[in-house]
């Protein structure tokens, strides 16, 4: 036994136990997750809960896809991409509106009154409501449609306003005197620099010293949308009075005193009882409070049915 005790050898000897020696501390262990946390309290907490501008921002772009998929996806066995591409882009439309982006105020400076009105019906794609839907580059180019406008400013102002600042077009008529033809402004002064064949739209003033006489005319013109879409010329009659004559032919004799306003009852006449749209030849104004027709020949002693009531 001896033996064995001695090729065992001896133990190396231990440390001896210090006294008052602190326990080595516990090693650290990672943060606890938020998630965690959330469940070891027992719930969200008021510091948990943050929602930051980018996130709202990812959320709608978020919604807004999911709702063009859905529709797209809804859509696609039976319908054409273009009514695809469509249907997502009412869908953004009407997501854009609901949270704030929907057009409240159009702000139009430059016109006003009937070529206001003009353009107004112009800006806003059909079923379209936000201001996500208005690329300025298209309501510019439609706004330009119009054969009196020369350019037009259209900006967008966050979140709900679109503004447009229209430049007309100085030239209002086309002035036909001794057998030649000058554009000219709403003042009757001929604009040299245009030439008379590349205005066709533009009314004709016809007689000496018509333009600048046609001035109160021009301007009235300007907020009597159904006259002025059916006018070819205003005749000067003797340098004191005029004739109005329409495409379809019919002629209305203006007074000598005030014709603008009586221009203006005559706008109000179509608009109550279609008047200029009547089988009628003539229409005389020139006796105050007095409207005078003259039926179309080929109706006269005809069938009253066809005149409406006129």
């Amino acid at each position: 036994m001896a033996a064995v005790r001695a090729r065992r050898g001896k133990r190396p000897p231990q440390d001896p136990p210090q006294r008052g020696r602190r326990k080595a501390a516990p090693a650290q262990h990672e943060p606890m997750s938020r998630l965690a946390r959330i469940k070891l309290n027992g719930g969200l907490r008021e510091e948990d809960i943050h929602v930051s501008g980018k996130s709202l921002i990812t959320a709608l772009g978020g919604l807004v896809l999911f709702i063009g998929i859905s529709v797209a996806g809804a859509t696609w066995l039976g319908s054409s991409l273009f009514d695809v591409r469509e249907a997502f882009a009412r869908a953004a439309d009407g997501a854009a509106a609901n949270v704030g982006f929907a057009v409240a105020e159009i702000e139009i400076e430059g016109v006003s009154g009937a070529r206001e009105d003009e353009i107004r019906a112009l800006i806003q794609p059909e079923g379209r409501r936000s201001l996500l839907a208005l690329d300025p580059s298209d309501v510019r180019t439609r706004v330009q449609s119009l054969d009196w406008v020369a350019d037009a400013q259209v900006r967008r102002l966050w979140p709900s306003t679109i503004a447009i600042t229209v430049e007309r077009r100085q030239a209002y008529a086309r002035w036909e005197e001794g057998g030649e033809i000058s554009v000219i402004d709403y003042n009757g002064e001929r604009l040299l620099t245009e030439r008379a064949a590349d205005h066709p739209e533009l009314p004709l003033v016809k007689g000496v010293g018509a333009g600048p006489a046609a001035e109160p005319l021009l301007i009235a013109l300007e907020n009597l949308p159904q006259t002025r879409a059916r006018l070819v010329e205003l005749v000067r009659v003797g340098d004191r009075r005029w004739d109005v004559r329409l495409q379809n032919g019919m002629t209305i004799a203006l007074p000598e005193d005030a014709p603008a306003q009586a221009l203006i009852q005559l706008e109000r006449l179509h608009n109550a009882h279609a008047l200029l749209d009547r089988p009628l030849t003539q229409i005389d104004l020139r006796a105050p409070g007095l409207v005078a027709v003259r039926v179309h020949p080929s109706l006269a002693g005809g069938a009253r049915p066809l005149l409406g009531g006129a």
